[in-house]
């Protein structure tokens, strides 16, 4: 009888290699810092507006709406398709990658490594961090602290954006060797629903990375939009078939 591999052989040991390569690239520290400052100037919107004579409102000052509106989605979504181009074309291009896959790690187990790896360091550098800055930087420009359950369901739904993307950029990257190349295919995805929103709305909506368009409500209260969640689930686990598909057919 012929024994069969474990379809995650190796996983461990690659997933911690691929965090220390977020870390010694410092990768992670660039987009906290870009994440973070521009997050930081988003909530400190309304005080830069009145610096310039602008008059706010009682509305304009609650510390929760500043974090929310600071356009933290534009930030993190970028930060997710720009921080994961390379996961995989850089070692192909280096040769690491085909000397990888001449160890005792399946496939799988790279694709899923890389995917796992990066979300986990963006979830902490592109959603947590730079919120928990935002919070800070509100309650001592408006006064008050903001309401801490908003902001956790409001980064609870950006998360998202990261998983979506990076699954988006790893399944690209299985064909394709330019990074530039994924990095335009990426934001043509994100692109999408702007340019047929207005001829199919049902599109637009359902389109995965919409779903930061829920982020804010749900973090006002508002029910989760079960369709467009079904979507981005159902885009995520298509495009990692698609990407384990792909990689299992390529030679090194």
């Amino acid at each position: 009888m012929t024994a069969t591999s474990p379809p995650l052989r190796g996983f461990q040991p690659f997933f911690r290699k691929e965090l220390s390569e977020w870390w010694r690239r410092r990768a992670a520290l660039v987009v906290f810092l870009a994440v973070g400052g521009l997050g930081t100037l988003g909530t400190l919107a309304t005080r830069i507006d009145e610096l310039f004579g602008g008059v706010p409102t009682a509305a304009m000052l609650d510390p929760t709406a500043n974090v929310l509106g600071a356009l933290f989605n534009q930030w993190i979504l970028f930060a997710g398709i720009f921080a994961s181009i390379g996961m995989l074309t850089q070692e192909r291009a280096l040769g690491t990658l085909a000397w990888t896959l001449s160890k005792p790690i399946s496939r799988a187990s790279v694709l899923f490594a890389k995917w796992t790896a990066a979300v986990a360091v963006l979830a902490v550098v592109a959603v947590a961090l730079p919120l928990a800055l935002s919070v800070g930087v509100a309650t001592w420009s408006y006064g008050s602290p903001p309401d801490l359950g908003s902001v956790a369901r409001f980064g609870l739904v950006l998360l998202a954006l990261p998983a979506f993307f990076v699954a988006l950029n790893l399944a690209l990257a299985t064909r394709i060797n330019s990074q530039a190349a994924i990095a335009a295919i990426a934001l043509g995805v994100l692109g999408t629903p702007y340019v047929i929103g207005g001829f199919v709305p049902a599109v637009a909506e359902l389109w995965p990375s919409s779903i930061a368009d829920m982020a804010v409500p749900v973090a006002m209260g508002d029910p989760v939009n079960l369709p467009a969640l079904a979507s981005w689930a159902i885009a995520l686990i298509g495009l990692g078939i698609a990407a384990l598909m792909l990689f299992n057919r390529e030679d090194m």
